[in-house]
């Protein structure tokens, strides 16, 4: 295990070196996406190793060791990782209660177009089942690392750390949508439950709720008669609504600026047809928050107030909306609104205990506040929860910028190196392990992440950071880690 962690993060240290996204690896490699993602949490062949050394020059395999005896290692605990020995990169291990992945549900139509609806069910049922306090939910984003990919359940149980796996196909046809669901227990492959649904095309939400609710009954029928089950979030009124939201939220998923442009379209078009459908409002408010953060919005401060318009009136609609409370959330706290910035994130958390995406922000608001342990141990879960995460480094980023504010330089470095990794083109995650590699003089580094960063953005200076950074309480470790790397005032 110490084998593979070491050969993992070596790779993952050459990736961002070589300023390199995930995809162009795999491409300069001639590995599949599948296989590199594989190879950066610690699981790879022999076979693989000597591929990776051939075109990179890296020496990895120093133990003698075979690599295919790689094993991963079962826990007990719930606690979160905190630092470079617990990487998430890292085999996850079992949490102390029950644990789920819904793999993305199979499109068996022969129309591509369709491939929203398996999309959409999957999506709604891991928010469901995410809503329940006793049960540890894998984020969206790394059980869709799986889409399109034949796997073995136990094998993916275990690369993601969950004792159930929930997998199921859909097939459309005219008005009619059938659903197979089946719920396996993975550790010995045991079929708990399985049904299918053959139902009209407007029936799709309460197909999602069946599913849901027998799903929450097989795996722990006492609990789920003690805490009950918190009803899914008012339903659209219309089908188009929601396939629109839907199509939105697999391209926002993937954080690009083009992306983030087709799903604002697509979401703006669902408010227009459905004007009381709270998630529109809460998705559209996100991926407007987002686009200003990537300075892909014309006005930036215009932007932050259109998102926290969404969010608020997404609020208005329905309360119980998560992501309404976590972007209405992020926008208090880029006002410098903190102790209302955190009941925000705490309110999305009461909600959706496993909503990776809003833990992993409520560490970032909680750091921003001056709360830096509490944050790292925030962060810290969120990356747990998506271990085998597919949303461009913002969970290691964010991650290793709670242990830097925290001043645990050298444990924050492999995440932010792997966060530059996965997405070369934001700027925000270059300026983090910039300030890292000032603080452990690590002068070359700085310099080379300095000319990338300004390949995709304005020239970075301290000045700007500084004034931007003004009223958070990192502000300070964080600039002087800017000027020890030479980024000029």
């Amino acid at each position: 295990m110490d084998d593979s962690k070491r050969i993992a993060g070596t790779i993952r240290d050459y990736i961002a070196r070589e300023h390199m996204s995930r995809d162009e690896f795999a491409f300069r490699t001639k590995l599949g996406r599948s296989t590199v993602d594989k190879l950066l949490v610690g699981l790879f062949s022999e076979r693989t190793l000597s591929v990776v050394e051939a075109h990179t020059g890296l020496t990895l395999r120093s133990s003698g060791r075979p690599a295919d005896s790689v094993d991963l290692v079962p826990d007990t605990s719930d606690a979160p990782l905190l630092g470079a020995e617990a990487s998430i990169l890292a085999a996850p291990r079992l949490p102390n209660r029950p644990s789920i992945a819904v793999l993305p549900f199979t499109n068996m139509s022969t129309d591509p177009e369709q491939e929203f609806f398996s999309d959409g069910i999957t999506e709604d049922i891991i928010t469901e089942l995410s809503r329940l306090r006793w049960l540890f939910v894998i984020a969206r984003h790394s059980s869709f690392s799986y889409k399109g990919r034949a796997v073995d359940v136990r094998h993916v149980a275990k690369e993601l750390g969950v004792r159930y796996i929930l997998e199921g196909s859909v097939r459309t046809s005219a008005t009619r949508i059938r659903v197979t669901a089946q719920l396996v227990e993975a550790e010995m492959g045991k079929h708990i439950w399985a049904e299918r649904y053959d139902r009209e095309l407007n029936d799709i939400f309460a197909v999602q709720d069946e599913i849901t609710r027998n799903v929450v009954a097989a795996i722990e029928p006492h609990l789920y008669a003690e805490e009950g089950f918190l009803a899914a979030s008012r339903p659209p009124e219309s089908i188009d609504a929601w396939g629109l939201v839907v199509r939105a939220m697999g391209l926002i998923n993937r954080i690009g600026r083009r992306q983030n442009e087709q799903a604002r379209a697509l979401l703006e078009e669902a408010v227009r047809i459905d004007p009381g459908y709270a998630r529109a409002h809460a998705v559209l408010g996100w991926a407007v928050w987002w686009a200003a953060r990537c300075y892909w919005w014309h006005d930036i401060q215009a932007g932050y107030q259109q998102a926290a318009q969404h969010a608020e009136q997404a609020v208005a609609l329905d309360p119980s909306e998560p992501w309404a409370r976590m972007t209405l959330g992020l926008c208090l706290s880029d006002a410098r609104r903190h102790e209302r910035a955190v009941a925000e994130l705490r309110a999305a958390l009461d909600l959706t205990p496993s909503f990776a995406l809003g833990r992993t922000f409520l560490g970032w608001v909680l750091l921003r506040a001056g709360h830096f342990e509490e944050a790292i141990a925030e962060t810290g879960k969120a990356v747990r929860m998506s271990p085998a995460d597919s949303f461009s480094g913002l969970y290691t980023a964010t991650h290793g910028l709670a242990l830097l504010g925290s001043q645990r330089f050298q444990e924050a470095l492999p995440f932010l190196r792997s966060s530059v990794a996965a997405f070369t083109e934001y700027s925000g995650h270059y300026n983090t392990l910039i300030s890292c590699c000032g603080h452990l003089g690590l002068q070359e580094e700085a310099r080379g992440f300095i000319e990338a960063r300004n390949r995709v953005g304005p020239p970075i200076c301290v000045s700007v950071l500084r004034r931007n950074l003004n009223g958070f309480a990192h502000c300070g470790v964080f600039v002087e880690g800017l000027v020890k790397a030479g980024v000029p005032e």
